[in-house]
């Protein structure tokens, strides 16, 4: 991952194979965040940049799995203001990010966004 825009969005790098690499946007599909500009907003972002640092695989550049949703009826990624909406998970699947972000959330007793 490159950077975190704050709860619920994220700048990350995919490893496209054979040394290519696309620099995209995510928005964590299902996640309503706090705004960083609404309580909870900056301790939430701090939260997703923790988890980052702690599922990442020692000895790796790549150690996250970012799963991209597909639009209803197209193979089209989709996408929500230029970002890719997507499921982020530690490399063996078995820590998702955007559920630890809700459970953060809600066990804090911190509003969601505005869902876009």
């Amino acid at each position: 991952m490159l950077s975190v825009h704050d709860g619920d969005t994220i700048t990350a790098v995919l490893d496209q194979g054979f040394g290519d690499t696309k620099e995209i946007v995510v928005r964590m599909l299902g996640v309503y965040a706090p705004e960083l500009s609404q309580a909870g907003g900056a301790e939430t972002r701090a939260f997703v940049a923790r988890w980052l640092d702690q599922t990442t695989l020692a000895g790796t550049t790549y150690s996250h799995v970012v799963t991209t949703a597909r639009t209803v009826r197209s193979d089209k990624e989709q996408t929500t203001l230029g970002r890719y909406v997507a499921t982020v998970t530690n490399h063996d699947g078995s820590r998702n990010l955007n559920a630890e972000v809700m459970e953060f959330v809600a066990a804090n007793g911190y509003g969601g966004g505005t869902g876009s």
